[in-house]
C-alpha cells in the first residue's frame, strides 16, 4: 500500500487542532511541553472520556506516554503560529511566555476548549499509542472560531 497516498487520502478528513500538554519532570520550575495533535476525539459520557494517538516516534514519547495527567486545548483561529510551534520538537512552554493560566500551568490562554484529564488507559494500536483520558474538569468559550487542518493546511471554522 502507498503510505503516503494513504496520508494524503486521510488528510481529506477535516479536524480541529489542539494541543496537548504535560508536565515536564526534567523542569523543577513549573515547564510544561506541548504537542500539536489533530487526532483528539470523544469517546464517552458516562464516564467522561476523551482520546488522543501519539506517534511512537514522537520527540518526547516517553513523556507523553507516562503522563498520568495531561491538559487538551483545543486551539482558535488565530493559534497557527502556536500549533506550528508545538508541532516541532522539544516545545516548552515557560512561565515568562505567559501562554498558560495560572491557575492551570496545562490550560493555554484564549484556547476554544480545555479539558483537564486523568490517564484513564492507553493501548498500542499499529504505530501510535492511543492515549485515553477522564476529563476531571472542562471549559469552553461558545464564541471563538477553531483553527482546522484540511489537506495539509489550516483554516478556521466559525459560530
Amino acid at each position: 500500500m502507498d503510505r503516503k497516498a494513504l496520508r494524503h487520502a486521510m488528510g481529506g478528513f477535516a479536524t480541529g487542532v489542539c494541543v496537548i500538554t504535560v508536565a515536564d519532570p526534567d523542569h523543577v520550575d513549573g515547564h510544561v511541553v506541548g504537542l500539536t495533535a489533530n487526532s483528539f476525539s470523544s469517546v464517552s459520557l458516562d464516564p467522561p472520556l476523551v482520546q488522543w494517538c501519539l506517534d511512537l516516534k514522537a520527540h518526547r514519547y516517553a513523556l507523553y506516554a507516562q503522563a498520568q495527567r495531561f491538559g487538551i486545548n483545543i486551539l482558535s483561529a488565530g493559534h497557527e503560529a502556536l500549533s506550528r510551534r508545538f508541532a516541532r520538537e522539544n516545545a516548552h512552554i515557560v512561565p515568562d511566555e505567559e501562554l498558560t493560566h495560572a491557575d492551570d500551568p496545562l490550560k493555554l490562554k484564549d484556547v476554544v476548549g480545555y479539558f483537564a484529564c486523568d490517564l484513564y488507559e492507553s493501548r498500542l494500536v499499529g504505530d501510535h499509542l492511543v492515549i485515553v483520558g477522564e476529563v476531571r474538569h472542562f471549559e469552553s468559550d461558545p464564541v471563538q472560531a477553531g483553527l482546522t487542518f484540511f489537506k495539509g493546511k489550516y483554516g478556521q471554522i466559525g459560530v
